[in-house]
C-alpha cells in the first residue's frame, strides 16, 4: 500500500478506482492524533505478480537468497528528550527502534532514561554499519523524532538515509 500511496500522490490522487484505495489508507493514517509516523518503505516485496490472468495475483517470494539485501532493510526511529527535575541537572532521554522493511517485527535497540549525559554521537547498526545520531542541537528541543532507512542494494552493500525529523 505504501508504493500506491507514493505513486499516486506524486500523481495527485486521479479520480477512478486505482487510487481510491490508497487516497483512504492515506487518509487514515494522518487522520489520529497523534499523527502515526511516515510510512514504510516502498519495494516490490508487496507487488502483485500476475500468473494466469486477472484474479490471479500472489506476492512476490522474497525468502531466497537473490532478496537477501531486501530483507536487511531497516526502519530505524529515534526518540529523544532532555529536562530539568526541580533544577537539577540536565538529564536526557532515547531510545532507537528498528523495524523490518515493511514497517513491522519492530524492536528496541537501544533505551536510556535519565542519563546525564547526551546521546552519542554514533552507534553500530543490526548490519554492522556505523549510523550516527540524528543532530539534535537547537531543533525541536526538548523533544525530537526521526526516522531513517538502512539499505543494501542486490550485490549486499549497505547504506542509510539522512534522519528525517516528524
Amino acid at each position: 500500500m505504501d508504493c500506491a500511496i507514493m505513486l499516486c500522490m506524486a500523481g495527485g490522487f486521479p479520480p477512478g478506482a486505482v487510487c481510491s484505495a490508497a487516497y483512504a489508507e492515506m487518509i487514515r493514517r494522518i487522520t489520529p492524533w497523534p499523527v502515526r509516523p511516515p510510512f514504510g518503505i516502498c519495494t516490490y516485496a508487496a507487488m502483485p505478480v500476475q500468473l494466469g490472468g486477472p484474479g490471479g495475483e500472489r506476492e512476490v517470494d522474497i525468502s531466497s537468497p537473490d532478496y537477501g539485501w531486501l530483507r536487511r532493510t531497516r526502519v530505524l526511529w529515534f526518540r529523544g528528550a532532555s529536562y530539568r527535575d526541580d533544577s537539577g541537572p540536565q538529564k536526557w532521554d532515547w531510545s532507537i527502534h528498528s523495524c523490518d522493511f515493511q514497517n513491522d517485527n519492530c524492536r528496541v535497540l537501544f533505551q536510556v532514561y535519565r542519563s546525564r549525559t547526551r546521546w552519542p554521537v554514533g552507534f553500530v547498526s543490526e548490519n554492522g554499519q556505523t549510523i550516527p545520531y540524528p543532530d539534535t542541537e537547537g531543533r525541536l528541543a526538548p523533544f525530537h523524532r526521526a526516522v531513517m532507512v538502512e539499505h543494501g542494494d542486490h550485490a549486499g552493500v549497505m547504506a542509510h538515509s539522512a534522519w528525517f525529523a516528524y
